[in-house]
């Protein structure tokens, strides 16, 4: 299922594969110090990758992060977004249709996950991985840093037709978005709060469409949308280029509360966000943000723990490489 990618290289890498498995109740219990005895550098090596690759790219912070929200969502916190296809029959996550030319950030993913097993071989879960560099991503894009809770154990299975129902949808209303984070363990509260994720990053223009040109069904644009923003975006995004990119909110690239402020003012994008006004509690937490950005900031660093903490449906060990298994010694 997972594919034979490239040996890891570096100068005291050995040719003997060291594996470290462990049944891992689905309870288990992570700890910020799990790596203190075994890679006591771990969160400084990923931290330093990260800076080196957000400040080479901006646009990948979104990206990075957006990785473990992915991952989390299917199985569970288990890496298993990151494996490639070996068989053209059974599709792995990242090749499902809502991951597909969607996705980005797993090269660099790899380079981190190289650097580590040269400095510390068979130890830092892939899992882990996605939870430091997204914690690092969003902090060098502005975003306050919160405590990562380590001991992911990573898996094995991947599976593209298990995308379709766990992750939350574009076009989602607020009680279908409840649903989709219920199912893994979120309330409400926290889907507002981690929707606030679309602070950074860009989305297809024609993600949107439907709301700028052809509203219900009826070829008008979505009357709730500000009209000036309406044409600024018809302007951005013309009927014939649906894979242009449009920013998520004003301040793209910096993670922060305008993605809110966006919201009350009648210039959200997507229909899944404008769905946090259509609720009582989506319209008090995103006022909230607005008024208390910091408080905002805070919340998310705790909503993300939780996330994180969403345990493996199917936990198989420490993979050597993120984007391939290999069988159990």
């Amino acid at each position: 299922m997972a594919s034979d990618g490239p040996r890891l290289q570096c100068t005291t890498f050995t040719s003997i594969l060291v594996f470290v498995f462990a049944a891992v109740a689905a309870e288990a219990q992570l700890s910020t110090k799990f790596y203190d005895s075994t890679c006591p550098q771990a969160a400084s090596i990923v931290q330093a990758k990260v800076d080196a690759i957000v400040e080479g790219d901006r646009g990948l912070a979104a990206a990075l992060m957006r990785l473990h929200f992915h991952d989390c969502f299917v199985r569970g916190c288990d890496g298993s977004v990151l494996l490639n296809s070996t068989d053209p029959n059974i599709l792995t996550e990242k090749s499902a249709l809502l991951n597909n030319n969607s996705l980005r950030g797993f090269e660099q993913i790899d380079e981190i996950k190289m650097e580590l097993e040269c400095a510390c071989p068979g130890v830092v879960s892939c899992a882990d991985i996605l939870a430091l560099v997204a914690r690092d991503a969003t902090v060098k894009v502005g975003g306050l840093s919160w405590p990562v809770f380590l001991g992911r154990v990573d898996g094995a299975g991947s599976f593209a037709d298990e995308v379709n129902g766990s992750l939350p949808e574009r076009r989602d209303n607020f009680t279908k978005l409840v649903e989709t984070f219920a199912k893994v363990g979120l309330d409400a509260k926290d889907m507002i709060i981690l929707s606030g994720g679309h602070s950074i990053g860009q989305v297809h223009c024609g993600a949107f469409f439907e709301r700028l040109y052809n509203f219900q069904g009826l070829n008008i644009t979505d009357p709730s949308m500000d009209p000036e923003f309406a044409v600024m975006l018809k302007a951005q995004c013309p009927q014939t280029k649906p894979f242009g990119f449009m920013a998520l909110d004003a301040t793209n690239g910096t993670f922060d509360s305008t993605y809110y402020l966006d919201l009350l003012t009648n210039k959200g994008l997507l229909e899944s966000d404008v769905a946090l006004l259509s609720d009582p509690l989506g319209v008090e937490y995103a006022v909230k943000a607005v008024m208390d950005p910091s408080a905002f900031l805070f919340e998310f660093g705790m909503a993300m723990i939780k996330m994180g903490n969403i345990p493996a449906s199917d936990p198989y060990g420490w993979r050597k490489h993120c984007a391939f298994t290999e069988p159990k010694l």
